[in-house]
């Protein structure tokens, strides 16, 4: 069977489309589905490939051109999910899938298929069922192809496998995936396997660590589905797996962004406020106590007036570095805005050692705030002010315990800074430690 009489048989659309210096667009090959599919005339479109082109929805035409363009000259694969109008305004949504290259010349060149998207899956199965036919399709995607059985064995794995994850793909065939993918997530990866073989409705896409040939963990994506083996009536699973190591940074990038201060990279108010709930919950649960520290410092405002923005951001970051270094392991300190700053020293079994505990922390924060700092050549001299409450002994909720531990904090300024005081549990007034 030759070539074109493969690609003829093959589902979907499977096309070569060139564009000459000039702009002009025509077919070196386009495979006869295109008339039953599209409903233009498979003649025409080897003379003339605009009437197809101008077919493309009015919405998409414009990104799909100047991707596709940008794909050639690039001579990147590309994939896009757009509209098009066939004769007599009926629209369709089409998946096109292709490799780009430019000659010589200047002439751009896309070699693909494209299909309805309600074939995706269909054609996902196919690309294993008929490897041969598919093979030239294959090579040249981007995802990594592969298929699996119920016991986590590997089949089939695509010719980018080794370019991929470094592995050849003759000594990962029929072994178990468990051996390259995080330990963590192997058992998400086996009930997914579980549930796409037994037909779970709704089985949502799956993310897990790959351990590259070099070492290095990356992350990907996979869709799967069942499909059936006839040579040994067993199903298993045929998955396209997508590598998203940067997209999962910039998502944990933007999720560290919201729970954290950006300057200090302590967590930031909200989150702060989140985890003090939690703890204050569990050690109403436990019957525990726990202290919440107040933090302000004295003097900052007169070295970020007379040295600048930049040396006072540095100055914080510095004295952030110290509160930490003073902290035990389960400790939390965040800084609240300006200078200020909140620690909760949780999981102490009484009041009497959560005074202990947060008296000893107070003072050695005291302490190493109140040695110089070095910075830009500067020698800065600053202190702080502390306050201290108590859970329960001084408030039971969240925003009562913050408000006697800022009162502490005002009165340890009122006495004359570079100091710590305790709230006191009935009048209100502050207790010199």
């Amino acid at each position: 069977m030759d070539v074109n009489s493969l690609l003829e048989k093959m589902p979907g659309v499977t096309y070569q489309l060139m564009r000459n210096p000039a702009g002009q667009c025509h077919f070196a090959y386009i495979s006869p589905w295109v008339e039953s599919l599209l409903g233009f005339s498979h003649q025409q479109l080897l003379q003339d490939a605009s009437d197809l082109l101008s077919a493309i929805h009015p919405d998409d035409y414009r990104d799909v051109t100047e991707a596709g363009i940008s794909s050639a000259e690039r001579g990147i694969d590309w994939h896009y999910h757009f509209r098009l109008l066939r004769p007599g305004n009926n629209e369709l949504w089409l998946n096109a899938f292709n490799h780009g290259e430019q000659l010589a010349d200047g002439t751009l060149v896309w070699t693909g298929y494209l299909v309805e998207d309600s074939e995706r899956r269909r054609l996902e199965s196919e690309l294993i069922a008929s490897e041969q036919r598919f093979r030239t399709l294959v090579e040249q995607a981007n995802d990594i192809i592969f298929t699996v059985d119920a016991n986590g064995i590997l089949g089939y794995l695509s010719p980018n496998w080794q370019d991929k994850l470094g592995y050849a793909i003759d000594e990962s065939i029929n072994q178990s995936f468990e051996e390259i993918v995080h330990d963590d997530d192997i058992p998400a990866c086996n009930a997914y396997i579980q549930a796409v073989i037994s037909g779970a409705e709704e089985v949502k896409d799956i993310e897990f660590r790959v351990r590259h040939a070099n070492g290095a963990w990356r992350w990907y994506t996979c869709r799967a589905s069942c499909i059936q083996d006839n040579s040994c009536q067993q199903p298993h699973l045929l998955g396209i797996a997508r590598e998203i190591t940067e997209q999962r940074r910039q998502r944990e990038k933007i999720a560290r962004m919201a729970r954290h201060d950006m300057l200090t990279n302590l967590p930031n108010r909200a989150y702060f406020y989140e985890l003090f709930e939690r703890s204050l919950a569990l050690s109403s649960q436990q019957n525990r106590s726990l202290a919440v520290l107040f933090v302000d410092l004295d003097y900052f405002k007169p070295v970020n007036d007379t040295y600048g923005h930049s040396v006072g951001d540095q100055l914080l970051i510095h004295v952030a570095r110290r509160i930490k270094s003073c902290l035990r392991d389960t400790d939390v300190a965040c800084r609240t805005g300006g200078d200020e700053f909140l620690v909760l020293a949780n999981d102490l079994p009484t009041v009497e050692i959560a005074h202990q505990v947060a008296t000893s922390i107070a003072e050695r924060i005291r302490e190493e705030l109140a040695k110089p700092f070095a910075i830009e050549k500067l020698k800065l001299q600053i202190t702080a002010s502390l306050g201290i409450a108590i859970y329960p002994a001084h408030a039971e909720q969240s925003g009562d315990i913050l408000r006697c531990a800022d009162r502490a904090m005002y009165q340890a300024k009122t006495d004359g800074r570079d100091r710590v005081r305790i709230a006191e549990c009935e009048d209100g007034k502050a207790s010199e430690n």
